[in-house]
């Protein structure tokens, strides 16, 4: 009796199993015949781009205020817009070591006073090493000269070429990573 229960529970497993797998295969099928559909289905038509809405256009009546991206030090001393304005890069002027280096290489680490009372940035080059540099001094690879030193930064004028085969002015600040 044993034996015929262990029989009929061996035929019903066997028999669930090849209907599962009969259903997997059906279902296989029928995904394969669903990919071939929609293979062989003509293309759908593109959707045409959305009109093209007239923008308004903006003035612009802010650009006779301070630029809230230069500090106020440097707010006298703008970029002239003039071509052949005089300004040029003095040539005979002997090169200081630091302006061998790109300003974005050059980190600002901090101000010191001397007992006279006068300022120094110490300024970290891409070796690691430390200079000391001084209003006056020049920095960068584009004729950058200090005009202040501040305990957060160090302001300086660059003399860059314009779009118009001269020169202007450009303000630059060498911040330090703290601030």
């Amino acid at each position: 009796m044993l034996n015929l229960t262990k029989r009929s529970g061996l035929m019903w497993s066997i028999l669930l199993s090849t209907t599962v797998l009969t259903g997997c295969s059906d279902r296989i099928g029928k995904a394969e015949q669903q990919m071939a559909e929609i293979r062989n289905a003509p293309a759908q038509p593109i959707k045409p781009p959305p009109p093209i809405e007239k923008v308004e256009d903006f003035v612009y009546s802010a650009n006779t205020l301070r630029s809230p991206f230069v500090p106020p030090s440097l707010v006298n001393v703008q970029p002239s817009t003039v071509t052949n304005n005089g300004v040029r890069p003095d040539l005979t002027r002997e090169k200081e070591p630091l302006e061998q280096i790109e300003l974005s290489e050059l980190i600002f680490r901090g101000l010191v006073i001397s007992p006279e009372g006068e300022q120094y940035g110490l300024v970290q080059r891409p070796d690691g090493s430390i200079a000391s540099v001084k209003v006056g001094d020049y920095l960068g690879v584009n004729d950058g000269r200090i005009v202040e030193i501040t305990p957060t930064q160090i302001n300086l004028i660059e003399i860059v070429p314009d779009s118009r085969s001269g020169f202007i002015e450009k303000p630059a600040s060498l911040v330090s990573p703290a601030s």
